[in-house]
């Protein structure tokens, strides 16, 4: 089965048959790519005749790839009920991660929050994020730190352990100096064109000598 095949080591065992019911049911494809730094997955609506695509990075552990892609499920379900939100009002337009996404979510999420699928300390946690989700799995820090233990060991430090001030490179190989904290997030400098970029505090880079 194509699904299965692709989603093998990506998810936890006993959220296959749900999740191949799913994709089963729906005229979507999956893509799995390398680790983006911008985003965990994301939902691409149908293009010149081409089927919708959802993608999830690779380098996610079996939990966060999990419900990153519901997360993205939740997405197209969305979209298929309300294809063009531009040529509504403005006040009636359906928002990317508004009311509609959110009780989609909710209602795809709800089978898969079992002990059978998520260690008991996710699981807490994902069940009180799931009352009110937001745009992105690692906007909420408790999900994102306890996820981050279920990681492989990799090297780097988060950025939050780095000191303001210090410089470092991303996995992409672009240098940056650290500037501080804006409210959740760093104000971090790219030393090539001195943009400015926001990183989550749980995003994990390469002290670079100074």
């Amino acid at each position: 089965m194509k699904f299965q095949h692709v989603l093998s080591g990506k998810i936890p065992e006993p959220a296959f048959p749900l999740v191949i019911d799913w994709f089963l049911n729906h005229k979507v494809n999956l893509l799995i790519t390398w680790g983006r730094t911008s985003k965990s997955g994301d939902f691409r609506p149908p293009k010149n005749g081409s089927l919708p695509v959802i993608s999830v990075n690779k380098t996610l552990n079996e939990y966060a790839f999990l419900i990153t892609l519901v997360h993205e499920m939740a997405h197209f379900l969305v979209h298929k009920e309300h294809p063009k939100p531009g040529i509504l009002k403005r006040k009636q337009r359906v928002q990317p991660h508004g009311v509609e996404w959110k009780n989609v979510f909710r209602q795809l999420m709800g089978p898969f929050l079992s002990r059978e699928i998520f260690p008991e300390k996710i699981l807490e946690v994902l069940t009180v994020h799931m009352r009110n989700p937001r745009a992105s799995t690692y906007s909420d820090p408790l999900l994102a730190r306890v996820l981050l233990q279920f990681d492989r060991p990799v090297a780097g430090i988060l950025i939050e352990e780095l000191t303001d001030g210090g410089r470092f490179t991303t996995t992409s190989g672009m240098l940056f100096r650290k500037e501080g904290k804006l409210r959740k997030r760093y104000r971090c400098l790219r030393l090539k064109d001195r943009k400015i970029y926001l990183f989550s505090p749980i995003a994990r880079v390469f002290p670079a000598d100074t």
